[in-house]
């Protein structure tokens, strides 16, 4: 099996909570949905597409990532129930950095990897205004190993995690330690009709959102250790020893 490492960055991104209306909180990373459109984006295909060919290839898929800050927007957003436009806040990651692993068979590995390599249309980070830098690293043959620490990454499902008191800054208010966020998120999508565009989540998994404190999770996960660059000028830290590890995401 094969193992293919995307590096998305940009100024902005914003990966909206899908259960929430007046406020439009964004996900720290991007969800499996929002990966599967940024393979479709990749190789030109819609949604429904997209996510029957993931399927058809059983690729699996991890992201790890962070962003250096992140700020509130306001939106004027019309409805077709009424004329009047409301008024939204919306959630936007200042400089965003993701790393995403796709692993499968060799052939489909190659496949993706020449496609992000020449994407057929923009890859974006959530908005189609949000557009990344797509830096793609030559797929390799690995096999997955057993991960028990995490940092800025998500996990399927709801692990124990152990924390130890030293991660928390008691001297420091504003210091909210190793936070994890608890999301049920949509996983598949019915289009009506055939119409790619109406859309009803029909399919729903827990995830597990891992902040920017190392962690030890109970159970091992599935996954591997990649190796990165913190670039000089680039505040955020994974991981001193230059790797970060990203768990595969059990769907």
């Amino acid at each position: 099996m094969y193992l293919l490492h995307i590096e998305l960055s940009g100024l902005t991104a914003s990966f909206r909570v899908p259960h929430m209306y007046k406020y439009h909180r964004s996900l720290p990373l991007p969800s499996y949905t929002t990966i599967v459109g940024i393979f479709g984006a990749a190789i030109g295909k819609d949604m429904q597409t997209s996510q029957e060919l993931f399927k058809h290839f059983n690729l699996k898929v991890g992201v790890a990532g962070a962003s250096k800050s992140r700020y509130n927007d306001t939106w004027r957003v019309l409805t077709t129930k009424n004329s009047e436009r409301d008024v939204v806040e919306r959630e936007i990651l200042f400089k965003p950095r993701y790393h995403i692993i796709f692993y499968g068979e060799e052939k489909i590995i190659r496949f993706c990897e020449k496609y992000f390599k020449t994407p057929v249309y923009p890859i974006s980070l959530g908005r189609p205004e949000d557009l990344a830098n797509v830096v793609v690293h030559d797929a390799i043959e690995q096999e997955p190993e057993e991960l028990k620490v995490l940092c800025n990454t998500v996990i399927s499902g709801t692990p124990t995690i152990y924390v130890e008191d030293t991660l928390f800054d008691v001297e420091d208010p504003t210091d909210l330690g190793p936070c994890t966020l608890l999301y049920r998120l949509p996983v598949n999508f019915k289009f009506k009709d055939g119409f790619s565009y109406e859309r009803k989540a029909d399919n729903y998994r827990d995830f597990t959102f891992i902040g920017n404190r190392e962690v030890k999770i109970k159970n091992y996960v599935q996954g591997f250790q990649v190796a990165i660059e913190n670039e000089s000028n680039d505040k955020i830290s994974f991981f001193s020893s230059g790797s970060l590890n990203i768990p595969l995401l059990e769907i």
